[in-house]
């Protein structure tokens, strides 16, 4: 549970400033970034050789999972897998009306419960709750919190306060989120239940509300501050992370596709000697989702990760985006001149 946390935690501070009906956890399709109308999704990652061929399977169930959707786009189930065997699986329960998330489930193989998550909104239909309880076999099967969250929000719909409650106190924490001009987020107080340091984090936008700038203080001391460039989609190309005597120690570079998937990720020291050096290769389908992804160390490749869709038979080739050129939705039959290019420059850069 704990990456989905930190992937909660990442997409909270996305969110923030936005319609505060907008759902936090990652349970639909738009939030894992995929197009068309998939029911399912197979993910799995190996590391490989020179010659491309499979090295290492990975063992851990977050790199070996299958994803189900239904025809509202909602995630349904998560099955997870080791060594091709059926593992430990989530099942997500929504409620008909608001479709909100109500219950995210976590069973053993054999079907024995090991978690439950539950959601709890507010009259407006704000998150305001999410609890785990879990079954420790040591407990006899006993339910048991292990971790509580909290979220209030203001009279704008913006999040004002995340506290987190655990069966420990390293999982104790506040944080406060304060607003300024045109509503945008210019700072948030972390405190902790563990010690009395207090976090604070500061955030400069451009024109466009977009996030240029970030800064990280701890008692009132600089620990990091982060710099950002922007190219004109808006995408971050460029970041600077400076140290807490404000000396820069790296300098990193982005490119992307035509479909905003990342292509090179380049980072150098202070001296200009070269820290990281990714690059990644994709293969697509007709609908733009990548079903295999090559990550390269430099020029060596280290891993591969693919994507096996099974989509839903619906009458458009797209039903949430319109052709630029005719205007129109692309039926399964038609392929528009945009299409095609697209297609045509996506083969090219696989060869």
């Amino acid at each position: 549970m704990e990456k989905y946390r930190v992937y909660l935690l990442v997409l909270l501070l996305l969110c923030i400033g936005f319609g505060s009906n907008a759902q936090i956890v990652p349970i639909s399709t738009d939030d894992y970034k995929l197009m068309g109308y998939p029911l399912k999704m197979r993910y799995q990652k190996f590391e490989t050789d020179t010659n491309y061929s499979q090295k290492l399977k990975r063992t851990s169930y977050i790199e070996d999972y299958e994803l189900t959707f239904n025809e509202n786009r909602k995630l349904i189930q998560r099955q997870h897998y080791i060594g091709e065997n059926k593992d430990r699986y989530s099942v997500f329960t929504y409620d008909n009306i608001s479709r909100y998330l109500l219950k995210e489930e976590l069973f053993e193989a054999n079907n024995k419960i090991v978690s439950t998550i539950t959601h709890s909104y507010n009259y407006l239909g704000r998150l305001a709750e999410v609890v785990e309880v879990n079954y420790p076999a040591s407990l006899g099967g006993a339910n048991k919190v292990v971790f509580r969250q909290s979220y209030k929000w203001n009279e704008k719909g913006q999040l004002s306060q995340y506290t987190t409650f655990g069966d420990d106190a390293s999982k104790q924490k506040t944080i406060e989120y304060f607003y300024g001009p045109q509503d945008s987020l210019i700072y948030t107080l972390t405190t902790y239940g563990f010690n009395k340091n207090v976090e604070k984090t500061t955030y400069k936008r451009n024109f466009a509300h977009y996030l240029i700038e970030m800064t990280i203080f701890r008692n009132d001391s600089q620990v990091r501050r982060e710099t950002y460039d922007l190219n004109d989609k808006f995408q971050m190309v460029g970041k600077k992370v400076y140290n807490g005597k404000n000396k820069l120690t790296l300098t990193y570079n982005y490119t992307y596709d035509e479909h905003n998937y990342m292509l090179s990720e380049i980072a150098k020291d202070q001296k200009g000697n070269w820290a990281i050096e990714y690059y990644y290769k994709y293969e697509k389908d007709k609908f733009f989702n990548w079903t295999k992804k090559i990550t390269y160390d430099g020029w060596e490749p280290k891993y591969i990760e693919t994507r096996v869709f099974t989509y839903s038979d619906k009458e458009h080739f797209y039903d949430d985006l319109k052709d630029k050129d005719q205007k129109k939705v692309i039926k399964d039959t038609e392929k528009s001149p945009s299409t095609l290019q697209f297609q045509q420059e996506t083969e090219a850069r696989s060869k």
